[in-house]
Formats: structure tokens, sequence, C-alpha cells
């Protein structure tokens, strides 16, 4: 009988280390946030990110227009190393906690087993939240390896009581208590007996372990917490609930950052989770198959007599080197050339940091900051902690796009810190950024009849000097594209060069909000 659970984990395994590691090194896959999030169809039609699948984008993408296809690729090498990292380092530490806790006496059959009660006792994702949020690791410098250590150091308990059991049954065996009386030692019978016995109990093990904690780490994101990367959301509410987001702190998305959109896109676009989704929970089903295929082959083993006799044989040559007199020099050698091996590649590549040419560096980005400067116009822009600022105040009579927050605060009254008012219209600021806001949306207190009309309302709330210049339509909008020398000088080098104004038409062919949006240099 074929054991299809194991060779179809290998292949999933195999084809998960492919897209790891070469998948993002494949042609088709796009590592480079797009410049705008908006598309022009034939037609004069006009489409706005999220887009759902299509050839183009076959998994479709996210509200900043970014391929889902190659997050997932991209993610996929973050998302393992995490996972295996956790059930690594509980194993570490469960292991040798179980060989000494097997005497069911002393500290660390005390300490198993409270461990084991105490996180035993609630659901591990309620354990890692309440951790996650009782130990303040965020300020740490190396917040990512705390919160792996927190996360598998929940679930040792449970992995050296299972093991510790194991262990002590073997213990109480005939030929066990028979090399106890010609007086083994614990070393020599962790080698001969408990090691043979226990390691393919922790093949199995480790691989469900690998499962359980995919599961948690998804179930974690779905809570907003996140091992390696943060997303930070924009809130909506009310009228403008559909108008909220998301964006990755750190621009990278590994699979539980992806599966974290679901409460918020899950309702209206539904592909940016659940292809992360499925593809957690391939990895999941890969490990589970892993899992019970190891456990289909040691217990065929070991009903073959061909496997006894191998095992007998291999029980031989353990007990003559443990018996010898060279085990514990040898075992000594092995344990200080590792060791040995550790430190010095440690202290090279600390070696090769320090002996970085740090002051050149520095004279380099220095003198590229300089040298850009010299290109941009000292009264419209400066820099900042090496990044370049626009300076200027306003570009409308009474506050709009990407406009200080303080001209909007001396033109409209002030609902709260995104939110202003005048008599026709409440003007949200969808981000804030440097103070300024950036993704503007106006509701209508009243229905407007017509575009024209809409606008004509805005005009104090555009570039003082904004024209028309090209109009499209659709569906459900239509839409100026503006241009305006003053937008242009004062924001080109932050990437704004003209604006868009969406007329979003309700089925009455009313006017009750209107979007605006900046277009970078194409």
């Amino acid at each position: 009988m074929k054991n299809w659970s194991l060779w179809t984990g290998l292949v999933l395994l195999g084809f998960m280390l492919f897209i790891s590691f070469v998948g993002p090194h494949l042609p088709f896959i796009d590592d480079t946030a797009p410049e705008h999030r908006m598309r022009f169809y034939e037609g004069g039609e006009i489409g706005r990110a999220p887009f759902p699948p299509s050839k183009e984008d076959p998994l479709g993408t996210d509200r900043e227009a970014r391929d889902i296809l190659s997050m997932i690729v991209i993610g996929a090498k973050d998302t393992l190393k995490i996972i295996v990292l956790i059930t690594f380092i509980r194993y570490i530490i469960a292991i040798p906690m179980a060989f000494l806790a097997s005497t069911k006496k002393g500290i660390a059959y005390m300490v198993s087993n409270g461990w084991y009660s105490l996180f035993g006792s609630i659901p591990t994702i309620i354990a890692a939240i309440l951790l996650l949020e009782i130990v303040p690791v965020e300020g740490l410098e190396n917040a990512v390896y705390w919160k792996v250590m927190i996360i598998a150091l929940i679930e040792v308990g449970r992995v050296s009581y299972i093991l510790s059991h194991e262990i002590y049954e073997v213990s109480q065996k005939e030929f066990v208590q028979a090399s106890v009386t010609v007086g083994s030692t614990p070393f020599q019978l962790s080698v001969m007996h408990y090691l043979q016995s226990v390691s393919q109990s922790v093949v199995v093990n480790f691989f469900n372990d690998l499962a359980r904690v995919t599961l948690l780490v998804g179930q974690l994101a779905l809570f907003q917490y996140f091992i390696e990367h943060a997303i930070d959301y924009i809130p909506g509410g009310g009228t403008f609930h559909e108008e909220s987001g998301y964006n990755s702190v750190t621009g990278v998305f590994d699979w539980p950052g992806l599966l974290s959109a679901a409460r918020y896109e899950v309702m209206k676009a539904i592909w940016i989770p659940l292809f992360p989704a499925l593809a957690l929970t391939l990895l999941l089903l890969t490990f589970q198959l892993l899992s019970e295929g190891f456990r289909k082959l040691f217990e065929r083993q070991t009903s073959s007599e061909k496997n006894q006799t191998v095992r007998r044989l291999v029980e031989r040559v353990g007990e003559a080197f443990v018996t010898s007199k060279m085990a514990g020099a040898v075992t000594l050698v092995m344990f200080v050339v590792m060791v040995g091996t550790v430190i010095v590649t440690g202290v090279g590549n600390k070696t090769t940091e320090v002996a970085a040419p740090v002051e050149e560096e520095v004279e380099e980005e220095v003198e590229e900051v300089v040298n850009e400067a010299k290109h941009f116009d000292e009264d419209k822009y400066v820099f900042e902690n090496g990044k370049l600022v626009a300076t200027t105040v306003a570009t409308t009579a009474k506050g709009g796009f990407y406009d200080k927050l303080e001209h909007l605060e001396l033109h409209m009254e002030k609902k709260s810190d995104n939110d202003y008012e005048t008599d026709t219209f409440v003007l949200k600021c969808r981000t804030i950024g440097a103070g300024r806001c950036e993704k503007p949306v106006i509701k209508f207190k009243k229905p407007i009849t017509n575009v024209e009309e809409a606008y004509q309302l805005l005009v104090d709330h555009l570039p003082i000097d904004a024209v028309k210049d090209v109009e499209f339509q659709d569906k459900e909008r239509y839409v100026y594209a503006l241009e305006s020398s003053l937008l242009k000088e004062s924001y080109l080098e932050v990437g704004i060069k003209s604006i868009f104004v969406m007329f979003y038409i309700t089925p009455e062919k009313t006017i009750e909000k209107v979007e605006f949006e900046g277009v970078g240099p194409w």
C-alpha cells in the first residue's frame, strides 16, 4: 500500500520551497509598488483599485493596486521562516525538559506539568494574545524575535509533557530495566533506548506542530497581532465606511498580514483575504499530510522484520560506542567544534560589519542629498530626515486637496481630526500625512442635480488656477482631470502633478459624493 499522504506532502513542501526561494525571481512577479491606483480602458472608462482577478492580475490587486499573486509569492519565504522558527525553538526547549521530567519527580517534572496545566487550560490563541499584550516587546530592538519566543514558549509544556510520558513508558520496559541493572548511565540509556524510541514521535509531532503554528499565526493576524510585519488601518464608519483601507508599515506583506485584511475587505473585495487564506490553508495541509505520512511510514517500519533487524544492529553499534571510554571524549569534541564554528562565524560577521567604511557611506549619502537638493526650489521644498518635503501651505482658497490642516481649519468648521464642514458639504480627509489632507472626499448635504453645479460649489476648494484638461465618464462616475501650474510647482517633486475630481452619480442621476485623487508624473 502506497503512502500517498507522505508523497503528497513532500510534493507540496517542494512546491512551497520553490515559490519561497525561486518564485520571487520569476519574470511575472512584480516587487515594485505601482505608481497609480487608477487605470484607463478603451472607450474612456476608468477603473480604481482594488481590481478583481483578471488576465492581467490572476489573483486581483489590493487597494494600492499591488498584485496579490506577487505579494503571496514574495511573502512565502518570510511566512515559512517564522513558522519553522517558532516550532524549532519550541522543540529545542521541550526535548531536554522531557528527558529530565521523564523520571516523574524533581523540579523538571513539576515545571513541565505546571507549564502544561497553565497553558493547556485555555485556548492557545487566547494565551498568545494575552502574552503579546502583557509583555512590552514592541519597543525592543529585536521585537520580532521576542514575539517568536513568546509564541514558541506557550506550548513548550504540552510538547514536553507528551514526550516525557513516552520516555517514561520506554523506561519501564524490561530491556531498559536490564540496562539499568548492569550499570548503564542516563546518557547511555538515552542513546541506546530513549532516542531511538522517541525520535519517530518527535518527527511526527514536529510536523503536526508546524500545522498548529500555521493556524495560530493566521488567527493572530485576524485579531491584528503581527509577528514580523505591521499594518496600519485607516478606519471608516458611518456614511464614509466605504473609504476605509489599510497599508503595510514595512511595505511587504507576509501571508498572515494579507489575511488580516479580511475584516475590512471581505464584503467588498473578497479576493484580497481569500487567496492568502487559501495559501495558509495549503501550507497547513502540507504539514498535516507530512505528519500523517511519517506516522504511517514509522508504523510500517516497526512491523517489518527487516527493519527490526536493522534496528537491533543500530542498537548494538550504539551500545558499543556508548559503553566505550571514547564516548564522552568524542561527544565533548563534537560539541566544542560546533560551538566554536558558531562563535567564529558570528565574530566574522561582526568584524565585517565593523570594518565597513561607515564614514565614507555617510559622506556619500550626504553628498547625494546635497546634489539632489540643487535641483529643487528651496522656497517650495526642504529635506527632513533625508526625505524631500513640500513647504507650500495650500494651493486652494478655502482648503482642499493636499492643503495643510491649519488652512482647512481657518475656512471650515472642524468636526474631528478628519472632518471639516461648510454650509453645503462635509469634507473628510481619508488619510493625513505630514499634517496634510491627502485624500479628501466630499459629501454634499443635499443632492446636486448635475456635475457642473457640483463643480462650481467646489471651486474655492480646488487649486486657484485649476483648469479642466480632460473629461471621462463611466457608469457611476464623471471625472474631471484638472491641470494646475501652482499644484505642479508646489508638489511635483513629491509625486503630484495634477488632480482628478470624481463625481459619483446616484441611480437618481444626482451628485452626492466627490473624491479627489492626486496624479503623479506619467
